[in-house]
């Protein structure tokens, strides 16, 4: 579609369901939007909402400016359809198509793209034919419907540039690693190797191909390459350019993966994976592992300066301008490298798998062992780091005999891309004091090569062994990582999903750190990695937190300011003299004062509201989310389905006996504590009290403080925050940036009810008539699962009917489970949105606001009709339209 068009589409209902057409990208009025729920439309308004068999609908779009590509996007967005009469189920059968919103001028007559030789729409679908209109129990991994890779071939010429459309689907939070063997991709003018989506979500990305040969498209999460979810891309032809060398063999070792273990570790876990019996292999295993040589005689090992720190990884490569890697198989069985985010000749590509799924033919490009293998490449133009990109990008490399397999038995290393000139004469990058690499992994021994071996080592009675004993195969998934600053390896619970990294340095300022993070494995699950007490530079934006999908990498660049054990860097304990010594920033001091307090929560809503709203002429729009409230288990001081939470309250002063009143600005925040505001060198003094039954703290994302542990009940904290200029915000043209803060205690917590926003923003920012707002409205949304089994109030005990049917995770919007209250704005008025995620690795939210299309923030701007939240804060802005 053309931007200024308008788009008229006949929907014949020949099926014999009712069914729509609900489109994203695209601004409408409500009798064409194509969506079936409670929005208190007439009856005239809801013909659109479900087509009845045999029926005709024509729905009539206006394809304004506004929804069309800016000026830093690719010439065409991508974006979905699909019948939403019953989404979960329409979806499953079937209804869904690809829509292009494109710049003028950009289409040629035929409708293809003028600047691109060819282009594909691709959609990574999971169908689960139980919840179709058939009830068909499976369900199909897929690409555009077909699976097992029977989808034709698609085919380009040397040379081609090429625009891919990639759309994610699923009924459940999905996630994908779409990977085109041998090739790099462009997106948001930044280059990437594997191409992140979540089901729900669409991106355009492009390609320009130069190497000749049949590549496997591919989205590299296990469970998807266990199902051959996989396509091929054909073309023919390539390219050149000096030579780095590198020796690097396969070889088996036995590992360990706690050498030392902590007295802290939980004794429980410890039995479970590390210890050693009769049928449990234990802590210590027989792996392969990547090691350097000197040269090609592969006699003399190049001593890794810190083995400790990188473990089980192999050696760092750092790709320039052209290597080349001589491989040896010094193994039992073979073996290959395959480099991710570099374009490849076939001979290079050191992957099997299937050429065709109409026949028995596989390439095969393992090397056997004790044989040698000289993979070689010529950095391209396409493969390099982009202007927007850091000075060298993360990607790593792997053998891909069996993928699965060979990771799990040990087989991975980080290769680093660089720009031109970025590396120095010994390989180090310029412009930064230190470089680190650091990989979260979860291990599969169960896949390894080497299980039986393990077994027979190391299980004193290997004929009483039950391989199918759920038992046995957990103690065998080991959740690792390695990194360069930490003392030892470890491998310990949880890891693999959230980490915490303790910087090591000692009140070191000023020093510049590239850390490379990377995530392998057969993990299925997004890992979030945050730098304790520091921020750090990703993508253009100060962040403490960072996302990685399985199979990918990310650099980000941390300044140690706040450096070392950071908590003993304090200039005091007194919370008056720490202000003072930041107020010489000459910013303003803030006070907040805060109470944890624990109340009857009902995730219903402050009342059951069954009345007839009144919808007053401005009001865009009631946000609702259709998830039905549930039942809910009574807490014994609790009645009409509440439960009893904590949450964070305002006061007025540090008397802490009245309450700040909700206003128009704050009614929307629901569990969410008190947004705390400040501009950018500001110093803020929160007045924490607890008044809960435990113990609590404060904790905050985003700005520098001092460590400060728990606050006992009945007892108070000042806790003071300085606002950085990483704080804020550092795009061109934003104005403010959000973050969060929590109790941090532990993990209940927040379960519990104990999160709230913090908005810090540039200077000169907030209204003179009142310090405290801004003139933009901010709305802030937290998506969010409440496990209320993980809450410290959570009463297994609680008496209740036999037949009850109790759901304890409440999914939910500020706490809300349908119909938050206070989401309005004003027709023509600019909104700010900041859309926070603080669930597990699972919680995926996709947000799409019907009939309103988003702004990234900052420049350059990118158009967004959705917005993926995998990490934990997102913030964009529209201009409210369309009155409903």
């Amino acid at each position: 579609l053309k931007v200024m068009y308008t788009l008229v589409v006949h929907l014949k209902n020949m099926a014999d369901k009712p069914v729509s057409i609900h489109p994203q990208g695209l601004i409408y009025s409500k009798n064409e939007e194509g969506s079936l729920y409670d929005d208190r439309t007439s009856p005239a308004e809801k013909r659109d909402d479900a087509v009845l068999p045999g029926q005709l609908y024509t729905y009539v779009w206006d394809i304004s400016e506004e929804v069309g590509p800016r000026e830093a996007d690719l010439p065409c967005l991508t974006y979905a359809y699909y019948s939403h009469e019953n989404m979960a189920m329409d979806f499953n059968s079937g209804l869904i198509g690809a829509l292009l919103i494109c710049k003028k001028g950009s289409l040629n007559e035929d409708g293809s793209q003028k600047h691109f030789d060819r282009e594909y729409v691709l959609m990574f679908g999971v169908f689960d034919e139980n919840k179709s209109w058939q009830r068909s129990a499976s369900v199909k991994y897929t690409i555009n419907g077909y699976t097992d890779g029977t989808l034709p071939d698609l085919e380009a010429c040397a040379y081609d540039n090429i625009s891919w459309h990639l759309i994610g689907m699923s009924s459940k939070p999905e996630i994908f690693s779409i990977h085109v063997n041998g090739q790099s991709m462009e997106q948001k003018h930044r280059r990437v190797s594997a191409v992140n989506l979540v089901g729900g979500a669409s991106t355009t990305v492009n390609m320009t191909v130069t190497e000749e040969g049949r590549w496997l498209i591919s989205s590299l999460v296990q469970k998807h390459l266990q199902e051959v979810k996989k396509s091929r891309l054909s073309y023919r032809e390539r390219l050149m350019v000096k030579t780095w060398e590198y020796f690097i063999a396969a070889e088996e070792v036995t590992w360990d993966y706690a050498p030392n273990i902590p007295d802290t570790l939980d004794r429980h876990y410890k039995s479970q994976r590390l210890d050693n019996f009769s049928n449990i292999i234990g802590k210590r295993y027989k792996k392969a592992i990547f090691r350097q040589y000197a040269d090609a005689s592969f006699t003399k090992r190049l001593e890794n300066p810190r083995p400790k720190e990188t473990g089980i990884l192999g050696p760092v490569i750092r790709a320039q301008i052209n290597d080349k890697i001589v491989f040896k198989n010094k193994a039992s069985r073979p073996y290959s490298i395959y480099f991710h985010g570099v374009t490849l000749a076939k001979n290079a590509e050191g992957a099997d798998y299937p050429l065709d799924p109409t026949s028995n033919g596989t390439q095969s490009r393992g090397v056997e062992p004790g044989k040698t293998y000289t993979y070689e490449w010529k950095i391209a133009k396409t493969d390099q780091p982009t202007a927007q990109d850091a000075q060298c990008i993360t990607r790593l490399y792997h053998s891909a005999v069996n993928i699965e397999r060979d990771i799990a038995s040990g087989l991975v290393g980080p290769l680093l891309i660089c720009k031109s000139e970025a590396l120095t004469q010994k390989g180090v990058q310029k412009k930064a004091d230190e470089e680190q690499q650091a990989m979260f992994a979860v291990f599969d021994e169960n896949k390894s090569w080497y299980l039986e071996d393990n077994i027979k080592e190391y299980c004193s009675n290997p004929a009483t062994v039950k391989r199918d004993d759920p038992k046995f195969y957990n103690s065998n998934v080991m959740h690792s990582e390695w990194d360069t600053e930490m003392n030892d390896r470890k491998s310990y619970m949880n890891l693999s999903t959230q980490c915490l990294l303790v910087l090591r340095r000692t009140c070191d300022q000023g020093i510049v750190q590239r850390w490379h993070f990377f995530s392998v494995g057969t993990h299925d699950e997004i890992v979030s990695v945050r730098l304790a007490g520091h921020s750090f530079l990703y993508q253009g934006k100060f962040e403490d937190t960072l996302s990685l999908f399985p199979m990918s990498g990310e650099s980000v660049t941390v300044e140690m300011d706040n450096g070392g054990k950071w908590w003993n860097c304090n200039i005091s304990q007194n919370p008056d003299d720490i202000a003072e010594h930041y107020l010489r920033s000459r910013g303003n001091e803030r006070r907040y004062y805060i109470a944890a307090k624990e109340v009857c929560w009902n995730y219903a809503g402050y009342k059951k509201r069954f009345h007839q709203h009144c919808y007053f002429r401005f009001t865009v729009w009631d946000f609702n989310w259709s998830f039905p409230c549930s039942t809910m288990r009574n807490d014994k001081t609790c009645k009409d389905g509440s439960r009893r939470k904590v949450i964070f309250q305002s006061y007025t002063d540090s008397t802490f006996t009245t309450l700040q009143d909700e206003d128009e600005y704050t009614e929307h925040l629901g569990i969410l504590g008190p947004v705390i505001r400040a501009e950018v060198d500001d110093v803020i003094q929160v007045h924490f009290k607890n008044l809960a039954s435990r113990p609590y703290s404060l904790h905050a994302h985003g700005v520098l403080y001092e460590k400060s542990s728990e606050v006992k009940p009945n007892n108070s904290y000042i806790y003071v925050w300085y606002a950085s200029r990483r704080s804020g915000p550092v795009q061109s043209e934003a104005t403010c940036r959000s973050w969060i803060y929590y109790s941090d205690l532990n993990l209940k917590d927040i379960q519990s009810g104990l999160i709230g926003p913090i908005l810090i923003c540039e200077k000169g920012a907030f209204s003179k008539s009142n310090s405290s707002r801004t003139y933009i409205r901010d709305f802030f949304l937290l998506f969010m699962v409440f496990d209320e089994e993980k809450s410290w109030y959570f009463d297994k005990h609680s008496g209740r009917p036999c037949n009850e049917k109790t759901q304890e995770k409440q999914q939910s919007i500020n706490g809300i489970t349908y119909d938050l209250q206070g989401l309005r704005m004003y027709e023509g008025e600019t909104v700010r949105w900041h859309l926070l995620n603080m669930g597990g690795p699972k919680d995926i939210h996709v947000v799409h606001f019907h009939g309103q299309t988003f702004i990234e923030q900052g420049k350059p701007e990118h158009q967004l009709e959705l917005t993926s939240l995998h990490d934990v804060i997102n913030t964009a802005h529209y201009t409210a339209q369309h009155c409903n």
